[in-house]
């Protein structure tokens, strides 16, 4: 690394690294609303700050590596490939969405329940952020010869678009697919328009071979000034679904932090905890399994006998789940899951 903070050669293994800190991190989040006690000040703020950082990190990765594997090809070959994992996350979508329905709402099985998650006409809890995956790499797709050529004046419009759509009226928005694009009071989204900006960034971040920068922390930190003014000021973090323009960018000092960690992480892998670093890679690579996997089991629990919370057992059953959802990736190892 020199003097600039880049990097000479664009690797992907501290992207991979970044996904599963997110990965976990994001595990972690869901055993505790299931299983845990948000109101414990420790797992409390554990929760607001996964919440606040783990979609927008996630969308970052998805910009970074859409620079290496896509954006440098022609629109034809990037295009068929970006289709696929379109199809991939969406089918994830499904499947957590249809178990979401059957097993925590605990509806019988109706053809009109199935074709409101096939249709997108309704967003099952804790899976609506697949779908906007799916949909954040659609944008990729469309928008494709402006993050081809993505510089620094290309992403503060990126950056002003995203902001401005956190003002819209979002009570008039009652199409579930508008809903997708640009969030809604009717719908729980992760609104793919707003949230573009941390792929924009994601693609800069790759293309100038950035890692860290001490301007970048001074602008992560102001911009999440008005969010973290709020939290101390009324203990709730800014309005997140909808989002609102507090919230979006209240995550990107966090963001930064964990990019610059797992940049961190990946170049002293060969001096200190060469084990744990690579098992966040595998994890990483991995990460639609993991993320799939733990939410049915999260699912299959919750609708349990064995169901029920308390500070220790939001932990213990996160732990379990790393530990199945790893088994199972070993026994199957002609399943090629990475992301």
């Amino acid at each position: 690394m020199d003097a600039e903070g880049k990097v000479s050669t664009g690797r992907k293994r501290e992207i991979d690294i970044l996904k599963g800190i997110l990965t976990i991190t994001m595990i972690l989040c869901h055993s505790i609303q299931f299983f845990g006690v948000e109101k414990d000040p420790v797992q409390g703020l554990l929760v607001n700050v996964i919440n606040l950082t783990t979609f927008s990190g996630f969308v970052f990765c998805f910009g970074y590596v859409g620079e290496m594997a896509y954006f440098q090809k022609s629109w034809q070959t990037a295009a068929k490939k970006m289709g696929k994992n379109v199809l991939r996350i969406l089918i994830a979508f499904y499947l957590s969405g249809i178990a979401y329905v059957a097993l925590v709402e605990g509806k019988i099985f109706r053809m009109d329940f199935i074709r409101e998650v096939l249709f997108l006409q309704k967003y099952p809890g804790w899976s609506e952020f697949l779908v906007s995956f799916s949909a954040m790499l659609l944008i990729g797709i469309v928008c494709f010869p402006v993050f081809k050529r993505m510089n620094g004046k290309i992403l503060i419009l990126c950056a002003l678009i995203s902001g401005g759509f956190c003002f819209l009226p979002y009570e008039r928005i009652t199409n579930s697919w508008l809903a997708l694009l640009v969030g809604s009071r009717h719908f729980v989204t992760f609104p793919v328009l707003q949230y573009s900006i941390f792929f924009a960034a994601g693609v800069w971040f790759c293309k100038n071979k950035i890692r860290w920068k001490w301007q970048l922390l001074v602008l992560c930190i102001c911009l999440g000034i008005p969010c973290f003014y709020s939290y101390a000021q009324t203990g709730y973090l800014p309005e997140r679904f909808p989002v609102s323009l507090w919230y979006l960018f209240g995550g990107c000092l966090f963001a930064y932090l964990y990019y610059v960690l797992a940049c961190f992480l990946e170049k002293v892998r060969g001096r200190i905890g060469k084990k744990v670093i690579g098992c966040f890679e595998r994890i990483g690579a991995q990460s639609l399994f993991y993320l799939l996997f733990s939410n049915l089991m999260i699912f299959a629990l919750d609708c349990s006998s064995f169901s029920f919370r308390s500070v220790g057992y939001g932990y213990t059953y996160f732990i379990v789940i790393l530990l199945v959802t790893g088994y199972f990736i070993h026994i199957l190892p002609v399943v090629h899951f990475k992301s």
